[in-house]
């Protein structure tokens, strides 16, 4: 059987009991707590607006946190008697919007070439000095040249050796056409080959047949009269003719 202990007795046997005389002993005094942090706060708000994005409210409530974070950031800033830090600036860098401009069109100061005097295939009236007379035609009437080519820049013609007269700046490349049975006047030296007049007129010649590539008049009819042929070159021809 255990008998109850005394008042003002120890609990153990080797401790020592209190002097009645000695002041009493202090207890020592506990670190302060430390300021909690937003820490655990700022991770309950980010769970909380996670779990609201998931019922379609999260644009409100990321606003709050927004204005939350802006609240936080005002207290943290150094108040007048702290010293500055080091202050970051960030410069926006200049934003260069693409253009588009298009191509400048430079005016031409060239005047446009007139038209033509004759185009290709026509047949033209010339004179016996090679003067331009006007656009004839190729029935043997009127016109004894047909244009084979036009050049304004008054180039060479394709063949070199063709006749060629210029009208208007620009050069007509010419070859003879000549119709059977109409009357022309040839000339007697270098010139140009004109209508006859006057058949059958002192001076004229009445063309009886044409030989293409002939050398001669070895190959000209026997069904018609002729007494004289011509031979022509670009292009070769021999012309029988009747010669009055």
């Amino acid at each position: 059987m255990t008998l109850p202990l005394p008042p003002n007795m120890p609990d153990r046997p080797d401790a020592t009991p209190p002097n009645p005389g000695a002041a009493p002993q202090q207890l020592p005094v506990p670190p302060p707590t430390p300021p909690k942090r937003n820490t655990t706060l700022i991770i309950g708000v980010v769970a909380a607006v996670l779990a609201l994005c998931l019922l379609g409210v999260c644009g409100a409530v990321v606003g709050g946190v927004v204005f939350f974070n802006a609240r936080s950031g005002q207290q943290d800033r150094p108040t007048a008697n702290s010293q500055p830090g080091p202050i970051e600036t960030t410069r926006e860098r200049p934003r260069v919007e693409p253009t588009y401009s298009s191509p400048r069109v430079v005016p031409t100061t060239e005047a446009a070439p007139p038209p033509p005097p004759a185009r290709i295939g026509q047949c033209i009236v010339v004179s016996e000095k090679g003067r331009f007379q006007g656009i004839g035609n190729c029935n043997g009437t009127r016109g004894t040249y047909r244009v084979v080519s036009i050049d304004y820049s008054r180039g060479a013609c394709a063949d070199p050796d063709s006749a060629y007269i210029t009208e208007d700046g620009y050069r007509l490349c010419l070859e003879r056409h000549l119709v059977r049975l109409y009357c022309y006047k040839f000339p007697t030296g270098n010139g140009w080959i004109v209508g006859a007049p006057k058949c059958k007129a002192k001076g004229t010649v009445h063309i009886i047949d044409i030989v293409p590539g002939a050398s001669n008049g070895n190959r000209c009819t026997r069904d018609r009269k002729w007494n004289r042929w011509y031979r022509f070159t670009n292009p070769t021809v021999v012309y029988c003719v009747m010669k009055y």
